[in-house]
């Protein structure tokens, strides 16, 4: 009999699978932070400077009223119960990003809301003003 100098493989080479896993998980994890997805949301615009986002709670007011948690939606009412599920998760500051037609007292009714649950670090997030 002749050996035949082909032999089967029994084991499945991954390491090709795993890199392009890897890769891909690196690419997510960079441009996970820079994608603001979701709720349309015009911002007024301030001279203030720009605080970082990365650490809290992001609350959404849209231009017809609707509330967002974290890009969910969330009724008025029960605003203060969402919230302080999260509190108790640990979270400590919230960031609210409204609408630049939404009126005042809808926003401040919002943050009271921030604030009755026990909540005190609250950032309004504005687009830098252009310079001329």
């Amino acid at each position: 009999m002749k050996k035949t100098p082909y032999s089967s493989l029994a084991d499945i080479n991954i390491t090709n699978l795993v890199d392009v896993i890897m890769v891909l998980l690196i690419v997510f994890m960079l441009t996970a932070p820079f994608i603001q997805a979701g709720i349309k949301v015009r911002l007024p615009r301030a001279k203030s400077t720009v605080i970082k986002e990365t650490e809290g709670v992001m609350l959404a007011i849209s231009e017809k009223g609707e509330v967002y948690l974290n890009n969910e939606i969330v009724p008025l009412n029960r605003l203060a119960d969402a919230l302080r599920n999260l509190k108790t998760a640990g979270e400590e500051r919230v960031f609210v990003r409204a609408d630049k037609n939404v009126p005042y007292g809808v926003v401040m009714e919002v943050v009271g809301h921030v604030k009755e649950v026990g909540i005190d670090e609250v950032g309004m997030i504005t687009e830098m003003e252009k310079k001329k």
